[in-house]
């Protein structure tokens, strides 16, 4: 029975976990062109990724290439490249899709091909995608020119490259969260720990470190957590085995160094079952520093939570991390009067205890902080 079905590269198996595999690399996709380039017999093998009606490539990688070559296209050929604008999935040939005319008019591309080569077959990807990707296969002057069977296997891997750069939209969005995130918590120099179900830690950011290396008061060894005190960790411990029933839990850490307590809030880290339950994220930590954080602003937390300007500097001061006797020595006022404040606020905001006013003073950051003086 006569075979009808295009044919594919030889690796193509290679090729596609290659595809795949390279997006999680530090140079994303490099992996798969180049072996993309030896399954096809290209020179070279050059992907693009941009936002539509760019002026310059958002990503321009062709391995093995001179760097000068794509700098010299990324800068003065990009715009003027007449090769684009392929029909969505469809492997197009240079010399079928560029008219003589066209390229006439384009002096600098006509040059740099001349240069380089006109044996080009390209695809571009990304009609549902906020990106378009471009991939462009050239083979030297001197090498075998394209055949049609060389564009049905190119056309064989559309799909797959279909479901890469949706991956790869995902994962690149999802970094650019994790930044934005993790830097906006390190500048309230808030520190972030993520735990396992074990109790293991997983991550943690600058601010966390820095705390942790003082060992005063906690510390981390051999990857988990010890405090000096050890029924605090037997609360975490009890926190972690409630699971997803557990509520936001808050402890105060003592430090024998007298500096000021430590505050640590942990609660439920919003992973999803499946990943928690192989040992990834189960519990997140944030630890504050009364000495290192920032100074909450007294006047943002009054007029957010209607509070008088005496309540309002209690409050922010039990939200940096200071026990009610250090409010009362820090304001000059008496505890009765910082317990009367107290009491004035849970009434005003629907809390019931000091752990939840210090939670919803700081679901409001960061902006309400203020950098420390």
């Amino acid at each position: 029975m006569l075979d009808l079905m295009p044919e594919e590269y030889d690796d193509m198996p290679g090729v596609l976990a290659a595809l795949f595999a390279s997006l999680l690399d530090e140079e994303p996709w490099a992996a798969f062109l180049g072996r993309l380039s030896k399954a096809s017999g290209a020179t070279w093998v050059t992907l693009i990724l941009t936002p539509r009606s760019a002026e310059q490539p958002g990503m321009i990688l062709t391995p093995n290439a001179d760097p000068g070559v794509g700098a010299d296209y990324s800068s003065r050929l990009f715009a003027d490249d007449p090769f684009i604008g392929l029909p969505d999935g469809k492997v197009e040939h240079f010399r079928d899709f560029v008219s003589a005319t066209m390229l006439d008019r384009k002096t600098a591309f006509r040059e740099f091909v001349e240069h380089t080569s006109d044996e080009i077959l390209g695809v571009d990807i990304g009609e549902a995608s906020r990106l378009e990707l471009r991939l462009r296969l050239t083979r030297a002057a001197d090498q075998p020119r394209f055949t049609i069977e060389d564009r049905r296997k190119l056309e064989k891997i559309v799909p797959h490259l279909r479901i890469a750069l949706a991956l790869f939209e995902r994962i690149a969005s999802g970094e650019t969260e994790q930044r934005i995130y993790a830097g906006a918590v390190a500048q309230m120099a808030v520190g972030l720990i993520i735990l396992d179900r074990k109790g293991k830690v997983l991550r943690l950011n600058a601010p966390a470190s820095t705390i942790l290396a003082e060992q005063d008061g906690i510390a981390l060894r051999n990857g988990a957590l010890t405090f000096d005190d050890a029924s605090l960790g037997r609360q975490l411990q009890d926190r972690l085995a409630r699971g997803e029933d557990g509520a936001p839990m808050t402890i105060r850490i003592e430090r024998p160094s007298g500096t000021g307590d430590l505050l640590l809030v942990a609660g439920q880290a919003p992973a999803p079952d499946f990943i928690s339950a192989g040992g990834g994220p189960a519990l997140v930590l944030f630890l504050t520093d009364p000495t290192h954080g920032p100074r909450i602003s007294a006047e943002a937390i009054r007029d957010l939570l209607g509070l008088t300007q005496g309540e309002a500097a209690v409050a922010a001061h039990l939200a940096e991390g200071l026990a009610p006797a250090e409010v009362a020595a820090r304001l000059g006022i008496s505890a009765n009067t910082v317990r009367a404040h107290l009491r004035s606020i849970f009434g005003k905001t629907g809390v019931k205890r000091q752990s939840q006013l210090v939670q919803l003073v700081h679901q409001s950051l960061p902006s309400l902080s203020r950098p420390a003086g």
